[in-house]
């Protein structure tokens, strides 16, 4: 038989690219963990200090041994950073901060010249004008930005990914897609019980929690990320976080971590850090259906951080500012944050 050459493909033949979707953070940092200890003879990794444990299990879980750089508010400089000696063989793990770009005390020449590998948490810089460096690999969770239920991008600068995940977490979809419809439904015609999409959300994390490892975004989620009016929710979000910086700045009860907006910033939220009872203000704000998070939980797996780089933990509060919200909402957080510090 004659072997045809050209009309129509039958397959599509092995993908490898440069990049990959992925279900969430946590799976994209796992995905590309793995790519490293293919190419890499690494033993440990540098970590800042101020992180979310998911960023660090992985690492454990991979048998690399975790240090910690401090990342801590400086009087004079704002948010800062203290690089210890790079180790033979280490990873340096780089992040921003809720979408503001400002972090000072890193020195990317020395540390380039270090480091076996250079990873950048783009998560929180997803939307900025940040390119200081060219990091070996990146990656970036969409979640926190868009509420997309999941999805997530690791990319490297050189060479590609093979062996794409093909796995898809459909519980975990689910679950978030029919607890977003519940809370839409309650929102818009308070139709339903708060209490019933809030378990559902956190039902939808646990799962993740213990499940989260080879799986890739859907091919319906990736096209909606496509979708998105990024210019859109950068303007939105800009506009919002600017009214939260003019109209708390002189509040002596909190510091802003963050005091100004320069033009490559994209805020994720806008951080204050409260100076004293912290819980308080939060459940002032809940009491008038505001709701902010904190960033991040202490766990066990932060063990070893300094008392200067806890204090973020202890006392730091996200004010919302995402593009769901127009200013007059940011003038009714700042009114409600003024009001209950002259009580």
């Amino acid at each position: 038989m004659v072997k045809e050459i050209g009309s129509e493909f039958w397959s599509d033949g092995p993908v490898k690219c440069n990049q990959a979707y992925l279900l969430s953070g946590r799976t994209a940092l796992e995905f590309i963990i793995c790519d490293i200890q293919k190419q890499y003879s690494v033993r440990s990794v540098l970590l800042p200090s101020y992180c979310c444990h998911t960023m660090i299990e992985p690492f454990v879980r991979h048998g690399l041994a975790v240090r910690f750089y401090d990342v801590y508010m400086d009087e004079r400089f704002g948010l800062s950073v203290d690089i210890p000696e790079i180790c033979e063989q280490e990873i340096f793990y780089y992040m921003t901060y809720f979408g503001f770009v400002q972090l000072h005390g890193l020195n990317f020449e020395q540390i380039q010249k270090k480091a076996a590998v250079m990873i950048e948490d783009c998560t929180h810089s997803w939307l900025s004008r940040n390119t200081c460096f060219e990091a070996d690999y990146r990656y970036a969770s969409f979640r926190k930005w868009t509420g997309l239920d999941g999805i997530a991008l690791a990319s490297k600068q050189r060479g590609v990914f093979s062996n794409l995940p093909q796995a898809y977490n459909f519980s975990y979809s689910m679950m978030r897609k029919q607890a977003a419809a519940m809370k839409r439904a309650y929102i818009e015609s308070g139709i339903g019980e708060k209490k019933r999409f809030l378990e559902l959300f956190e039902e939808a994390e646990e799962l993740l929690e213990r499940d989260y490892v080879g799986y890739g975004a859907s091919a319906e989620t990736i096209a909606s990320f496509f979708q998105l009016d990024t210019v859109s929710i950068s303007e939105r979000r800009r506009a919002n976080a600017e009214v939260l910086i003019n109209g708390l700045s002189d509040l002596p009860e909190l510091k802003l971590m963050f005091e100004t907006l320069n033009d490559r910033d994209v805020p994720l939220f806008v951080p204050i850090l409260v100076l004293n009872d912290r819980a308080g203000l939060r459940n002032y704000l809940i009491d008038h259906a505001i709701y902010c998070p904190t960033h991040w939980p202490l766990s066990a797996y932060h063990e070893g951080i300094t008392k200067r780089a806890e204090i973020l933990y202890e006392k730091e509060l996200s004010l919302v500012c995402d593009q769901r919200y127009c200013v007059d909402d940011m003038y009714r957080v700042v009114k409600l944050i003024r009001d209950y510090y002259k009580r």
